[in-house]
């Protein structure tokens, strides 16, 4: 008897630590913006209106990014030196789920359609495409090193940018395959898709020891160089919204606006080697890697309005909510 009750209050022990380790949850009532922080290994959440600090999960471990689903409340988090992928419930704050991929996954996207998510192994070469569930459904080789994924508005076209090998890859989701690849230079880091205009905007850092300066415009229907843009130094992230396309060059902390037709207006100096940004109600908001921030900026007239704390190496942000611009672009490693 004395060992059943043992038993009992071991299994009560376990349980109550196994509940303990609930991540702190987020309502679905309040817009988020995720702020994926690779110094510490931690989640930062705020609310998207009010700048306050909503939760932060300190998972410590080696995460580099995250992605959402469609649902707005599951969130994907991976990194290159994990063996696997860590879906979890924000609402819940619990883990739902894991994917064993094997070490190497260096960026995702969920496409446009809903459908699917597309994983990028620096291992394996490859992008891998994967149901909502967590089942495998295709492989695609290509370069030496996939990093930089766009998408087409439908979801059907993936735009894969390599960083060792000097190309784009122009992928047919449905098919399966490469349909097209075009010249890049080396160490492209960062993409914008404007299929309106029929271009493709690629950012980078430089070749050696030779800083990249410039934004290369390239035709969506020919791969060819159309043109090329001043934005020193090293333009790493874009958004574009309805106020104009933004570029963010993080050697030189520096924000740019364009006017739709590629005229630039203003320019602004933001943070310390911030890596990424996003667009959402009229607000950009920056993510400071040296200073563990967000700036907040407005679109209209490039001020600062807002800065956040955040974990330590701020590296991805994601937002959940509504207006959301920018979300399509996956600039991770």
């Amino acid at each position: 008897m004395r060992l059943v009750c043992a038993l009992i209050v071991s299994f009560c022990v376990l349980l109550a630590g196994c509940e303990s380790e609930t991540l702190p949850s987020i309502s679905r009532q309040i817009e988020t913006l995720i702020s994926v922080n690779v110094k510490d290994g931690s989640v930062t959440f705020f609310d998207l209106y009010k700048g306050t600090t909503v939760a932060q999960w300190n998972l410590k471990q080696p995460v580099k990014g995250g992605a959402l689903f469609p649902d707005g409340n599951t969130l994907l988090l991976y990194g290159d030196e994990l063996d696997r992928v860590y879906v979890y419930d924000v609402v819940t704050g619990k883990l739902k789920n894991e994917w064993k991929t094997g070490k190497g996954i260096v960026s995702a996207l969920v496409s446009n359609d809903g459908n699917r998510i597309f994983l990028a192994d620096g291992r394996r070469k490859a992008i891998r495409m994967f149901q909502m569930n967590g089942k495998e459904s295709g492989e695609i080789k290509v370069g030496s090193q996939p990093l930089t994924l766009l998408q087409n508005s439908t979801g059907t076209r993936l735009y894969v940018i390599d960083f060792y090998d000097e190309k784009a890859y122009v992928i047919d989701v449905d098919k399966r395959q490469v349909m097209d690849t075009f010249s890049v230079p080396k160490f492209v880091f960062g993409g914008l898709l404007r299929e309106h205009e029929q271009e493709l905007w690629v950012g980078g850092h430089g070749s050696g020891s030779t800083v990249e300066t410039k934004i290369h415009v390239y035709s969506l229907k020919t791969g060819k160089l159309l043109k090329l843009i001043d934005a020193p130094d090293m333009p790493v992230n874009f958004v574009e919204t309805n106020e104009g396309v933004f570029g963010l060059s993080h050697g030189s902390n520096m924000v740019r606006k364009w006017s739709k037709s590629g005229q630039q207006e203003a320019s602004l100096t933001v943070g310390a080697n911030p890596f990424t940004m996003i667009g959402a109600n009229g607000r950009l908001y920056v993510a400071s890697y040296d200073s563990d921030e967000i700036y907040v900026i407005d679109e209209r007239t490039l001020r600062i309005v807002a800065r956040w704390k955040t974990g330590k190496g701020p590296f991805q942000l994601l937002i959940r909510g509504e207006d959301v611009l920018g979300k399509e672009n996956s600039v991770n490693r």
